[in-house]
């Protein structure tokens, strides 16, 4: 099986004279045979898949709506390498070997197998997603772009900053992959190869991505969008860091030289204060480098990346949108709101500007014993709370010395018993009793809280 899903497995003629011409303004099966000089019931037939027409008649019957038909040559080896090869005797494990990427996906898209029984909300047909595919690619390989251009520099260069910043890059793109990379398994999966003239008789007659499979690959839509707005964020914060480092420096100086030329008795102790604001800034600024310093942070491109970034963001988040209009992701996200009500509230919801959904744990023991936090929380209070499908929660703070992680265990007599959210963690303990206290009834509403706070 090439890289490449093959077109004319999953992409028929009937297909596309049908959506041509449905797509054209106000053209009729009857114009469009009279404009091309052929019948109506020939058209018919060509659009309903019962006859294959010619190349040339294809083209000439495109021509005749709002659209052209474009065809071109990729190269691609008879025999590619293993790499370029997806096997088709292993189940379809929606397994991610990169952390950023599986910290932003919920655990119902980690099964053992890709598959939902068929439905109604099966996904598109595999021509649209073939197109759909098409756009994925070029967004990943467009993503790819920045490590590479920093690589690049790096090597030519040596800048420990450029370093730090491929670092940061790593994950870039992550999301985008791994959908292409499903969908085009699942393409080549759910279509044979033709062979001979009568192979395209044994194709199904409507084959689709199967639910948890599209609702996979539009997840990993929403989370190739978080990563690269946690990336922009942290670029914008390395930028300031470097402002302030560079004003503290000034205000040394300035300290300094009027020290110098000054026999106020308060000189002295203003130079001091100065460096003492320039050390701590200084090391604001150096926890954004992995090295621990270098006073080219924020000057090593900075802001043009994260414009690039806050670019891919916006495509990523529009072809979110574009993919989860499909009638299969709405259905397979009414069924999982309930199970993981936050993670739903990330996709587009209050938590939309969170870097990474909060984790559900399958229980509270979990969760405490991975946390390390205590199965009862301090005294500071809980609070009972609702989640949008009308689920009742139980906030709560467990103080772990000057800072504390806030907790939300599902309410006992309710579905899915006994799962619970870490909602924070090492959060300022004063400010976050206060948020749980004050803040508004909603559960995604109170994480907002605590992450803005």
């Amino acid at each position: 099986m090439a890289h490449f899903p093959n077109p004319f497995a999953a992409i028929r003629a009937s297909w596309l004279i049908s959506q041509a011409r449905q797509r054209s303004d106000d053209l009729s099966q009857t114009e469009l045979a009279e404009g091309r000089g052929i019948g109506q019931a020939a058209l018919s037939k060509y659009e309903g898949g019962s006859r294959e027409p010619s190349f040339a008649d294809l083209q000439r019957l495109i021509a005749g709506t709002d659209f052209r038909l474009e065809v071109r040559l990729r190269p691609e080896p008879r025999r590619p390498s293993r790499t370029h090869f997806f096997h088709l005797s292993e189940p379809m494990p929606f397994s991610v070997s990169d952390i950023h990427l599986a910290r932003r996906l919920p655990g119902q898209l980690n099964p053992s197998s890709g598959t939902l029984p068929s439905s109604d909300a099966d996904g598109p047909r595999l021509e649209e997603a073939l197109l759909h595919l098409y756009e994925l690619q070029a967004l990943a390989a467009d993503l790819r772009r920045p490590e590479a251009r920093l690589q690049q520099t790096y090597e030519r260069f040596g800048n420990e900053r450029d370093r730090d910043l491929i670092h940061q890059m790593l994950a870039v793109g992550a999301g985008t992959s791994q959908a292409a990379r499903i969908l085009a398994r699942t393409i080549d999966q759910r279509t044979e190869r033709p062979v001979g003239r009568r192979a395209e008789r044994r194709l199904p007659r409507d084959p689709r991505a199967t639910r948890l499979v599209w609702a996979h690959i539009v997840c990993c839509l929403r989370a190739e969008e978080g990563i690269c707005r946690e990336r922009v964020v942290r670029l914008h914060r390395a930028v300031e860091a470097a402002r302030l480092e560079r004003r503290a420096q000034i205000k040394v100086d300035d300290a300094e030289l009027i020290a110098r030329n000054s026999s106020r008795p308060g000189a002295l102790a203003d130079v001091d204060q100065a460096k003492a604001e320039l050390e701590t800034v200084s090391r604001e600024r150096a926890e954004h480098s992995r090295n621990g310093g270098g006073g080219d942070v924020g000057l090593a491109g900075e802001r043009y990346l994260a414009a690039e970034l806050s670019e891919f963001a916006d495509r990523a988040r529009a072809l979110y949108e574009e993919l989860a209009a499909e009638p299969s992701f709405t259905a397979w996200r009414a069924d999982h709101a309930a199970l993981d009500p936050l993670y739903d509230a990330w996709l587009d919801g209050e938590l939309r500007h969170v870097p990474a959904p909060p984790r559900l744990y399958a229980n509270w023991e979990t969760l405490a014993k991975e946390q390390a936090v205590t199965l009862e929380p301090a005294g500071n209070g809980g609070r009972a709370v609702t989640d949008h499908c009308g689920t009742p929660w139980q906030i709560s703070l467990a103080v772990t010395g000057p800072t504390a992680a806030v907790v939300a265990r599902r309410a006992p007599d309710g579905p899915h018993t006994g799962t619970a959210y870490l909602l924070a963690h090492g959060a300022d303990a004063v400010q976050a009793a206060e948020t749980i206290a004050t803040g508004p009834a909603s559960l995604s509403a109170v994480t907002a809280a605590l992450h803005i706070t």
